[in-house]
């Protein structure tokens, strides 16, 4: 056996991305079909045509399975933003969250976020591994704020990053009022940047 065969040997056979991409999407699909609770590692083996072997070689449970396909499978990241004001910022910034909730992820997120309430291993996850990262763009939107002089670089960033995304949620999957632009820049203006001009 040649030094590189025996390497090789060693090492085993490098991971097959492409049977990543059928776990992943074979989840999703058998997650909108019968829900989380419904959801097993011998469906999600049998819809991707892929022994139960090679799910557990990657992850130990299905809670895991879900999060690496929703990280895939949703549209993650935001645009960068940078509109000069903290006030322009967060008017965008919700903005583009709002897409991303309205899009066709939207609905499974929150699914996901509901079944969470009462599943602890998912829910622990979840907080881990948000599919819809937002906080690294509001927290170079606030820095660039406090630089600026525009906010106090005490205020409370956790309590915005809960707030928002909460009255957001809850208009759109709770209430179904509408979230449009009248609505997020009437939250900006009466709401977040009088608070957020408060001195600490």
């Amino acid at each position: 056996m040649c030094p590189a065969a025996k390497v090789a040997a060693l090492i085993g056979r490098p991971r097959d991305h492409g049977r990543d991409q059928a776990i992943h999407q074979a989840a999703i699909a058998v997650l909108a079909e019968v829900g989380f609770d419904r959801t097993t590692i011998e469906a999600i083996a049998q819809r991707a045509h892929v022994g139960k072997a090679t799910i557990y070689r990657r992850y130990r449970n299905k809670e895991e399975i879900v999060m690496a396909a929703m990280r895939e499978h949703a549209i993650c990241t935001l645009p960068q933003i940078d509109c000069g004001n903290l006030r322009d910022d967060l008017v965008t910034l919700i903005s583009e969250h709002v897409k991303l909730l309205k899009g066709p992820d939207g609905e499974l997120m929150m699914s996901i976020l509901s079944i969470a309430h009462r599943d602890p291993e998912l829910g622990k996850l979840l907080n881990k591994n948000n599919p819809i990262d937002t906080d690294s763009q509001a927290s170079a939107i606030f820095e660039r704020a406090i630089s600026r002089g525009e906010v106090s670089k005490n205020f409370n960033f956790n309590f915005f990053s809960e707030v928002v995304p909460s009255i957001i949620t809850h208009r759109i999957f709770i209430t179904h009022q509408p979230v449009n632009k009248d609505f997020i820049e009437q939250l900006v203006d009466e709401l977040l940047m009088p608070s957020l001009r408060k001195k600490y």
